[in-house]
């Protein structure tokens, strides 16, 4: 068994009793890395994300203020297991009850390798009616949220972590006005911490959509929680304090800024759908106050301040909107940031098999900072300074 199966924690503690898996999104584990660095929270590197053990003080923590990870697994139960007898016998014995509270709809996710439990399916049907009958539940669906519960058979070897997030992390509750390919919160925030800019700076986003760049460059300049508005699993686990989330969010609003009297983030589209997608999403979040809104089109498009700042966005590419003249649009934005953009820092997200296409219409020779996915696709982020 893994320390979090031995016994509830009790309340008010600081006993490491609990291994915790930051899962990473593709490419960013360097970024996760920097945010648990500084949390202070001991990490080591796996496949797939980051490992700590610690209270759940750290784990709310890292739910709380992570702008990168996906979600945070708590590792809670080891075994080995070669038959569904022997699979049931054990899983029956856990305390699914403290870590899965009622009213939230429970996921399996489950993977084998190598194991003589291998039809995944199979195992999947079983714990969830180990787990039905332990709950005394008839279903598994909720109104709270989603928790995943994964599991992983590799050798014979049974390793069950519990979803201590209560779904994607990304989902910071302010998106109340989707669009089409938009860009999840994660890489939002992780493509404006890559770009160099720093809060007090100009940053400037020409093709904002429904607004995510903007809001978590606003939230990293307020010194918002990410996860200060979302409602977590944990929260109603029975050996869990409410007196330590509500010590950990109090510490987080009292770090929180106020706006600047002029707004230096800016959110600018060529479509009035999406700049009122973005104004109902920035009033949800609360950060109307940080971001100047405004429509342009490319060709209109000059930089909002004297001085030269940061241009970090999300350009359009078929695969997603299915653009006419594509190409049209990108000699556009080449020439637009060679002309009236010099000094300025532009990152941006691209599909990666199309990158010497892009910088043959731009004009522009991108360095690469990392390689991730969006949208099925595997696109890295690029950046460059623009000469002049």
């Amino acid at each position: 068994m893994l320390a979090g199966s031995a016994g509830p924690q009790e309340k008010g503690t600081e006993k490491k009793i609990a291994e915790f898996f930051a899962v990473s999104p593709p490419g960013l584990e360097g970024l996760l890395e920097d945010e648990l660095k500084a949390l202070g929270i001991p990490f080591r590197r796996e496949e797939g994300g980051l490992s700590f053990t610690g209270t759940w003080r750290e784990m709310a923590r890292v739910n709380l203020w992570s702008r990168v990870a996906s979600r945070v697994l708590m590792r809670w139960a080891r075994f080995r297991t070669d038959s569904f007898p022997e699979l049931e016998r054990r899983t029956r014995a856990l305390p699914w009850e403290r870590y899965l509270p009622p009213d939230w709809e429970i996921r399996f996710r489950v993977t084998s390798y190598r194991s003589r439990l291998y039809h995944e399916g199979a195992i999947r049907e079983r714990l969830e009616r180990v787990v039905r009958e332990r709950l005394g539940r008839v279903d598994l669906t909720g109104s709270k949220g989603k928790i995943v519960v994964v599991v992983r058979l590799v050798k014979d070897v049974c390793t069950i972590s519990i979803d201590t997030s209560g779904g994607d992390l990304f989902r910071r509750g302010y998106k109340v006005a989707p669009g089409p390919a938009a860009l999840r919160e994660n890489l939002a925030a992780a493509l404006v911490l890559s770009s160099g800019w720093r809060p007090g700076q100009p940053l400037l986003d020409p093709f904002c959509g429904t607004g995510t760049i903007p809001a978590e460059a606003a939230m990293i300049a307020a010194g918002r929680a990410p996860g200060l508005f979302r409602r977590f699993p944990f929260e109603d686990w029975p050996d869990f304090d409410p007196g330590l989330w509500e010590e950990l969010r109090e510490e987080a609003r009292a770090r929180e800024e106020s706006p600047p009297d002029r707004p230096l983030i800016f959110a600018g589209d060529a479509s009035k759908e999406s700049l009122e997608a973005t104004r109902e999403n920035l009033k949800a979040a609360g950060l109307e106050a940080w971001i100047k809104i405004f429509r342009t089109r490319l060709e209109d498009l000059k930089p909002p301040t004297p001085s030269p700042g940061f241009l970090v966005t999300d350009p359009p590419y078929g695969k997603r909107l299915k653009l006419r003249n594509l190409q049209n649009l990108y000699r556009l934005l080449g020439k637009v940031l060679r002309e009236r953009f010099q000094g300025w820092h532009l990152t941006l997200i691209f599909p990666r098999a199309r990158r010497k296409e892009f910088e043959a219409l731009t004009g522009l020779r991108l360095q690469s900072l990392l390689v991730t996915e969006h949208g099925g696709l595997p696109c890295a982020f690029l950046s460059q300074r623009i000469p002049g």
